[in-house]
């Protein structure tokens, strides 16, 4: 029943996605791409890190291609008379956003012998990808090295580049990709790749204030990758895994949200969750199993992202871009909720320089001792992340 419902859904929003790519386009990207995430996902089946990853394959790029032109119509909206962000160039954004997450199936040029290692270069992989398959792209008629280093760019922690406005870290992220390029064409001297960066830099470079040698970058074009980047980011965090739920090796995830153990942490709250993945046999696995989700990661994740759903939204009153979640069950892993929320205030902190906010609906009915327990619990996040994030987080109750 749930890959049917996933299944119409995705038909409605790749039929949206065709609205800025042709549909022969669609069809092209989606399938030379899905090879790359059918890798992907039997990579997934061999590392015991990855068997309870969320999912990052072909249905996941589709939703993120959707979720990323929501955050680019906010970005246009609130990003008049900014210097540091330029406006989006949806055809980049799209096809950016279907081979963003290819890299999962490891690449060519390196070898993992971990899941851990090699989810921390996905990134850098699928600019390769890229780069590899470069008059494919240039066919799609889109800047091939923009969506390479947009590939690069969509993960924070993974490319490097935690504040868009950086020169530092831009720096570092363009150096990744040079020294990635080098290592493949050693080890494919018949097959060489390039990665030509002089639309952003010529390598001219300068010391900053902190006594780092870093790239004298174009404004104009760095502004047009970062705006690109910061649409790609927050339309990858806001994945739908409430309707889509389903991990990186395939299998289904099931929650019992009425399994959550009130306490002070998360960890508290996910000790007796019953959550299971779920094979194309039927068979369950329990992540309460020995050596399943030893961390209890993947339980915090598949319970706080399972809670919500997420959208990226200009807010006229403020001229601000405002992240909206909507948690669908208030009382349940609200911790592990919360810590999700919290991942992706992150998203915003990247985005320096550019007005932001987040506001949280809380749907259902409640009764008044659970909407005091609730509203004692969000009040003090919310509060929490505005100090820490430096700008406004809100919540409400709604009725949907």
């Amino acid at each position: 029943m749930l890959r049917k419902i996933f299944s119409a859904a995705l038909f409605v929003w790749i039929f949206l996605f065709a609205q800025i790519v042709s549909a022969a386009d669609v069809e092209s990207i989606e399938t030379f791409s899905a090879r790359y995430y059918d890798n992907g996902k039997e990579r997934a089946n061999q590392f015991a890190e990855l068997r309870i990853y969320s999912d990052h394959g072909i249905h996941h790029a589709a939703l993120v291609a959707v979720k990323s032109l929501e955050a680019a119509d906010a970005i246009d909206a609130a990003n008049f008379g900014n210097v540091w962000y330029s406006s989006i160039d949806r055809r980049e954004l799209e096809i950016a956003a279907y081979m963003h997450d290819t890299g999962m199936d490891g690449g060519q040029f390196k070898t993992y012998n971990d899941g851990n290692a090699l989810r921390k270069d996905h990134s850098l992989n699928s600019a390769i990808h890229v780069l590899e398959n470069r008059a494919y792209f240039e066919a799609l008629g889109v800047n091939v090295d923009s969506v390479a280093l947009d590939c690069m760019g969509h993960s924070k922690s993974c490319s490097g580049v935690r504040d868009l406005t950086n020169h530092a870290q831009w720096t570092d992220c363009f150096n990744r990709i040079d020294n990635a390029v080098e290592l493949y064409n050693k080890k494919f001297p018949a097959a060489q790749i390039y990665f030509d960066k002089s639309a952003w830099t010529d390598g001219e470079t300068y010391t900053n204030k902190q006594g780092v040698e870093v790239y004298k970058f174009n404004r104009e074009t760095l502004a047009r990758s970062a705006a690109v980047i910061a649409a790609l980011r927050l339309g990858d965090a806001n994945r739908e895994a409430a309707q889509f739920p389903y991990t990186q090796s395939g299998e289904t995830i099931e929650i019992d949200f009425d399994s959550y153990v009130n306490g002070k942490t998360w960890r508290d709250e996910i000790a007796k969750a019953k959550i299971f993945v779920v094979d194309a046999s039927g068979n369950k696995t329990s992540l309460l199993t020995q050596g399943v989700d030893t961390n209890g990661l993947g339980r915090m994740y598949m319970s706080g992202e399972g809670n919500l759903s997420m959208t990226c939204e200009f807010n006229p009153k403020t001229q601000n871009i405002c992240e909206v979640f909507k948690v669908l069950h208030g009382k349940s892993f609200p911790l592990s909720t919360q810590e999700c929320i919290e991942e992706r205030l992150g998203e915003l902190d990247t985005m320096k320089n550019f007005p932001v906010e987040a506001h949280i609906k809380i749907l259902g009915d409640y009764s008044k001792l659970d909407k005091k327990k609730i509203s004692r619990s969000y009040e003090k996040y919310c509060r929490d992340a505005q100090r820490k994030h430096q700008f406004p987080v809100t919540f409400e109750f709604v009725k949907e």
